[in-house]
């Protein structure tokens, strides 16, 4: 297991530093971690340019670089030429003045690395204090060397609904300063992927389709705090080791509307991305193939997920089971509870959420539903030559699942 990076950074704050909880002046995440560089991101009210110091555990410099704010507030440093599985801090210092907790963050280990890791994955970010919980203090205790984030942060369309860049910009400022996420931002890596709310409640192309303008508006303020390498598309797929290869789908940005027929002309993810994942699984190399999809693939309420989209879902599965893939686990989050899954061919699912939003109703029991809990959580995934331990823990750190894998039982089979 590498070492948790939580609190290294603390013999490099400076007296008088801006600590985690003040960033209403400024706040800082790392995103992105590969196995040789990691996405330093930025906001800032006052300052005009930053410098970011990365530098090992032992206080060893290794490099130093300096970017500018742009008018969203926004500096994106990309961190190269670090070493694959190692724990390294980045200092952050701000023209105006200010210097921000370092993050501590480890690098994803090389392809061929069969050491022991472990990621985590929830969604749903509101920092209203009626959805308060210990989950955070709780999260980063874990030790998880990188987080998922499968979307709902921030609630940017919590009323009243806005209309402006300006005014979704302002909603990513308050969920991504919230000082209850701070320990946790400041110790781990990030990967995510927006859902509806981020938008606006169970968006697709129905809705953007009668207001494009609103829509743009809150994908552009996304992509400003969640920028990635090259500009591509917001899907992404990294490697984490021989063990583990993840892929995270944008389930929203090439859906048709809910409404549509189903059938084959209606696609959660569009033909492009289908390709992609089907490709990527199928090839991989690595023990087990992730695919973080941020709706469950059934058992939720409504249409706004895979049960919508049901010819396209089967075909995925019918695709990964005539090539008989191995180590393939789904991983979801949206529907605010809990669940243990197993779907056609032997499908696997865990569905975790919420981090601090009000939990669901559950609805009624079906075959399939192997357990499920409604409450504030979160899943953990240690992969080792021992296998995959798949775990769901609660608020306070209560068990909720715990079940381990080896690749051929994440085998779909006709």
């Amino acid at each position: 297991m590498g070492r948790s990076a939580a609190g290294l950074g603390a013999a490099l704050l400076p007296q008088g530093a801006c600590g985690p909880g003040e960033a209403g002046e400024a706040c800082s995440i790392v995103l992105d971690v590969e196995a040789g560089a990691a996405l330093v991101v930025v906001w800032s009210e006052t300052a005009t340019r930053m410098t970011v110091t990365v530098a090992t555990v032992g206080g060893i410099v290794v490099g130093r670089w300096q970017a500018g704010f742009g008018d969203d507030g926004i500096a994106v440093v990309d961190a190269r030429d670090l070493e694959a599985s190692t724990t390294y801090v980045a200092a952050i210092g701000l023209d105006d003045g200010k210097v921000m907790e370092p993050h501590g963050f480890v690098t994803a280990p090389r392809d061929d690395d069969a050491r022991p890791v472990r990621l985590a994955w929830s969604a749903d970010i509101d920092p209203d204090p009626a959805y308060d919980s210990p989950i955070f203090e709780t999260l980063a205790a874990q030790g998880a060397e990188a987080f998922v984030s499968l979307g709902d942060w921030p609630y940017a369309d919590n009323p009243p609904l806005p209309v402006t860049l300006e005014e979704y910009r302002d909603r990513h400022v308050l969920a991504r300063g919230w000082a209850k996420l701070q320990p946790w931002l400041h110790g781990a890596s990030v990967r995510a992927i927006l859902d509806d709310h981020e938008v606006g409640n169970d968006w697709d192309a129905g809705t953007y389709a009668a207001d494009p303008a609103r829509h743009d508006a809150a994908l552009t303020a996304w992509d400003e705090w969640f920028p990635r390498r090259g500009g591509g598309p917001r899907y992404q797929r990294w490697r984490w080791g021989a063990h583990l290869e993840c892929f995270l789908l944008d389930t929203r940005s090439f859906r048709s509307s809910s409404d549509d027929v189903d059938g084959p002309a209606k696609t959660m993810v569009g033909a492009t991305q289908l390709a992609w994942l089907l490709d990527g699984v199928i090839g991989s190399s690595a023990a087990f193939k992730l695919i973080f999809t941020t709706v469950p693939l059934d058992f939720g309420h409504g249409v706004d997920h895979w049960a919508g989209y049901l010819t396209e879902r089967d075909a995925i599965l019918d695709a990964l089971a005539a090539a008989a893939t191995p180590g393939v686990l789904f991983l979801s989050a949206d529907q605010h509870w809990f669940g243990a899954y197993q779907h056609r061919l032997g499908a696997r699912e865990f569905q975790v959420g919420p981090l601090a939003r009000g939990p669901a109703p559950l609805p009624p029991l079906r075959p399939g539903i192997l357990g499920r809990a409604r409450e504030y959580n979160f899943g953990l995934l240690d992969a080792s030559v021992d296998g995959l331990r798949v775990r769901a823990l609660g608020a306070a750190g209560g068990v909720l699942w715990d079940e381990t894998f080896t690749p051929a039982d994440l085998t779909l089979r006709r």
